[in-house]
């Protein structure tokens, strides 16, 4: 079944119903940007990418974010995130060495104690509320899956998940381990969703069975999921976020790109079911 804006509804909770937690792995500089800033706190519009990511999410979880940071940048990410929303909301977990993203999780999802949990990449801040409810009542929903992640189609991608002639999931690419990439791909919007032990033991055994990016060695998310669907969990990917709300903040052009998208119609009022 395809799931998109049309009908995400009929296969969604009525609202926001199960208890909720965050992990956002935040450990980047803000290098490319030409900022010293840790990434996470690099202004956006006028504000740190962190208080744009907690307006996002915190209103719709009882349980906390968890920011995992790099030993440099925690005494600022944590000093700002205390201020923007107080220690009952936040914990801070420490990546001692940036070995990758599932790396990051893995060490985030401990603090994670709620059914279910978000992995957000530090940087999406151009997400829209609806698309997050959207996602969480989706996977709350009668169909009951072990994980649910948005996708979108995209030109000339960095990310592609190949899908099987009944529509499953069955391979990865990723134009950073150096794959070959097709023109345009289907490709992930940086924002996920998990039952939360069922995360914890797709990370488990990645890491027993050595899981590891083939050009840059390191333990990525990413292939999990595809380990959730060739394991026959149920995974679903429902079209209801757009691509400019996929826009990553790598570099100053991005964050101007971020901002125009943020003043705009299309973010204030461009509603997922329409």
């Amino acid at each position: 079944m395809r799931i998109d804006r049309s009908n995400w509804q009929d296969v969604a909770s009525p609202r926001i119903e199960s208890d909720w937690s965050v992990v956002i792995p935040a450990a980047g500089k803000g290098t490319r940007l030409g900022s010293s800033l840790p990434k996470i706190l690099y202004p956006v519009g006028g504000r740190p990418i962190l208080a744009w990511l907690f307006d996002l999410f915190l209103p719709s979880i009882s349980g906390p974010i968890v920011l995992v940071v790099a030993p440099w940048s925690k005494d600022a990410v944590q000093k700002a995130a205390l201020e923007l929303a107080g220690e009952d909301r936040v914990k801070i977990a420490v990546q001692e060495v940036p070995t990758g993203m599932g790396d990051a999780v893995e060490i985030g999802v401990t603090q994670v104690t709620t059914q279910n949990v978000a992995v957000v990449w530090g940087d999406q801040v151009a997400l829209r509320k609806s698309s997050i409810e959207a996602v969480f009542r989706v996977h709350e929903g009668p169909l009951q899956p072990a994980v649910t992640f948005p996708t979108v189609d995209r030109d000339q991608p960095y990310i592609h998940f190949e899908r099987n002639a009944d529509g499953n999931i069955v391979a990865l690419r990723q134009a950073r381990e150096g794959d070959p990439m097709p023109p345009v791909g289907e490709s992930d919007t940086g924002f996920f969703c998990f039952q939360t032990l069922i995360l914890q033991q797709l990370l488990a055994d990645s890491r027993k069975n050595g899981q590891r990016g083939s050009a840059t060695g390191e333990f990525n998310l990413l292939p999990i999921l595809v380990d959730a669907a060739i394991r026959q969990y149920r995974v679903l990917t429902p079209r209801v976020v757009r691509e400019e709300e996929t826009v990553g903040i790598n570099t100053p052009e991005d964050a101007a790109r971020v901002e125009e998208f943020l003043r705009s119609e299309r973010y204030a009022g461009v509603e997922t079911h329409g």
